[in-house]
């Protein structure tokens, strides 16, 4: 994405931080905190199902960083429908099991 930010999209590549040690989304928010204290704006750039999650994940762990988010061009309207229906099946079964895993151990 960062490559695609810079060749096609024309972002500098100051204006681009890359976290590189995360094993999941809600790690990779966490490790990139530091990075986004000074940051005027935070765009997240991702597939739209990805990016919705990183920014919920970002208003969870830092509120007032996630007031500095941006609108980025991640959602087009028609694009991909298949594989954003497929995501969208995906997230909501990992939301359910989340839900009942959490609910079994209480």
């Amino acid at each position: 994405m960062a490559e695609y930010a810079q060749d096609r999209r024309g972002i500098r590549p100051d204006q681009v931080r890359l976290e590189r040690h995360a094993l999941s989304t809600w790690q990779n928010i966490a490790y990139s905190l530091p990075g986004l204290e000074d940051a005027g704006a935070i765009k997240i750039a991702s597939s739209p199902m990805h990016a919705a999650r990183a920014r919920s994940y970002l208003l969870r762990q830092r509120p007032d960083l996630a007031l500095r988010l941006r609108k980025t061009d991640d959602y087009r309207i028609g694009e991909r429908p298949l594989w954003k229906l497929a995501t969208v099946a995906y997230y909501l079964g990992l939301s359910i099991r989340t839900a009942v895993g959490r609910r079994t151990v209480a």
